[in-house]
């Protein structure tokens, strides 16, 4: 190998004839080949890559090689146009990986190699990289590529910084840097940089949500009121005081709406708050202030600070907006809710609605969490004789009527209109205690009906048997039977 020392020797000699003052300067200094950027350019500059004779130009390239392998790691000299490689590493760890020095097809050698020695992550980022074509179109007219990837050296994945050059048409120069060490600190910087600015963000994002931030001292009780810059949109202190939880009690008791008062106080002082706050490190509670004379929803947020224990902050944030448009989607849900529950003729529960509460009964009976109950199963007599003979509207008012007969008799409990004709009571508490009365009642109603040709309902009941039944089907189904036998019993 051709010293470094007689390619400075060449480079000042063809600076001097040329007069390149910028260069000169440059080569005063002994440490000036740092990179290959370096030499690309200082060559450039000199003309030496283009108007050498062969031998003078093959000398110069020598000299190239000889100072990029004291600059990098590793270096490769590749012919493109044969495939032709030498390789030169001065590091033994690199040595260890038993990658070929010297080969016929450099392309096709370093793609065996890429499985077992780049990092799994960056592997198909370095198939791409070491692609004739792509390097061809990378290099082209002067042009050095460069990138970063991870090589496993003893197993463990280090950042390599890649250097990619032509020198000629064919010539290619490729260094290797180990660049792990500043690689991580660059990282570490970043990350640093980027949650310190995510941080911050963060906290001006949600500060901008409210309209009043307290610092309080809770062992002196003295605070700081601070406020959001509606233009600048930047925090500033507004005010300060002695005594955070007297001073707000006494003003509670002008601003906030009469129906809250109380668990407001209650909330805001200073022993339920740093009881709060040491079960929970948050606190906050909903109430509503008069704002303009009228009442606002505010939320108020308490929390602990992480390195400092004598002090707590407390932020209100406006959300009147919120609550009522939940309020009026909440409203607006349940009336939908309990639309499709209903049916349209009798007011009462429709099936859909009852196979809801049949899922439920279900689930608390495999939990052995439910014991008295009873179904009373209901069908109005003769209504398809009535609709057939007297029409549809006369039939409606008929199973109005039967309905309105039921709600006076199981006043307590839900009734489900599950068909045309029948109706389902689900019999709990008081009502439970009183089945037999109830039945009682309406077996009186039909006799007294039956004379004067009024809506006549027969009716079947059971009760749930613990430890035997299973499902709230199976009481359904006696009952339905029993409905059916009284049904028998009517029409003799």
């Amino acid at each position: 190998m051709i010293d470094s020392a007689l390619l400075l020797d060449e480079l000042l000699k063809r600076a001097l004839e040329q007069s390149n003052q910028n260069v000169l300067n440059r080569l005063k200094n002994e440490d000036f080949i740092k990179s290959l950027d370096d030499v690309t350019e200082i060559l450039g500059s000199l003309g030496m890559y283009i108007k050498h004779d062969d031998d003078v130009r093959n000398d110069i390239y020598l000299k190239i090689a000889n100072a990029l392998v004291r600059s990098f790691f590793t270096t490769y000299y590749i012919n493109l146009k044969t495939g032709l490689y030498v390789g030169y590493s001065s590091n033994k760890n690199y040595k260890t990986l038993k990658i070929e020095e010297k080969g016929n097809d450099f392309f096709k050698d370093v793609k065996k190699n890429i499985s077992k020695t780049i990092y799994h992550d960056d592997q198909e980022r370095l198939f791409k990289v070491f692609n004739k074509d792509f390097l061809l179109k990378e290099t082209n007219n002067g042009n050095v590529f460069k990138i970063r990837y991870r090589l496993l050296l003893n197993n463990i994945p280090t950042y390599i910084s890649l250097s990619a050059i032509r020198i000629t048409d064919d010539d290619l120069i490729i260094g290797l840097n180990n660049v792990d060490e500043i690689t991580k600190k660059e990282m570490e910087y970043k990350n640093t940089i980027k949650e310190s600015l995510t941080y911050t963000n963060i906290a001006l994002a949600l500060s901008v949500n409210f309209f009043g931030i307290y610092y309080v001292n809770t062992k002196t009780d003295e605070y700081e009121q601070y406020n959001i810059d509606s233009h600048t949109q930047l925090i500033e202190k507004i005010s300060e005081g002695k005594d955070f939880f007297y001073e707000s009690t006494v003003n509670a008791k002008k601003l906030i709406y009469k129906d809250d008062l109380d668990k407001f106080l209650l909330s805001i002082s200073k022993k339920n708050l740093l009881n709060e706050l040491s079960a929970n490190n948050s606190f906050y509670f909903v109430y509503r202030q008069y704002i303009d004379g009228v009442p606002t929803y505010l939320q108020l947020k308490a929390v602990n600070l992480l390195n400092d224990s004598d002090h707590i902050v407390l932020a209100i944030s406006n959300i009147d907006k919120q609550v009522r448009k939940e309020n009026e989607y909440n409203q607006k849900y349940e009336k939908e809710r309990m639309f499709a529950r209903t049916d349209g003729l009798t007011g009462c529960y429709n099936k859909n609605y009852l196979l809801e509460i049949a899922e439920d009964i279900n689930n608390k009976i495999n939990e052995k969490f439910l014991h008295n109950f009873a179904i009373a199963v209901c069908d109005i007599n003769d209504l398809k004789t009535i609709n057939d003979t007297l029409g549809h509207d006369i039939g409606d008012k008929y199973i109005i009527e039967a309905k309105n007969i039921l709600e006076k008799t199981f006043n307590n409990s839900p009734i489900f209109r599950t068909g045309g004709d029948e109706f389902v009571i689900i019999l709990y508490e008081k009502d439970y205690r009183n089945r037999l009365k109830l039945i009682k009642k309406i077996e009186d109603s039909n006799l007294k009906n039956k004379k004067t040709n009024n809506v006549v309902i027969a009716c079947g009941y059971s009760d749930f048997v613990f430890d035997k039944d299973t499902s709230i089907e199976e009481v359904m189904k006696r009952a339905d039977e029993a409905m059916y036998e009284n049904k028998k019993q009517l029409k003799k």
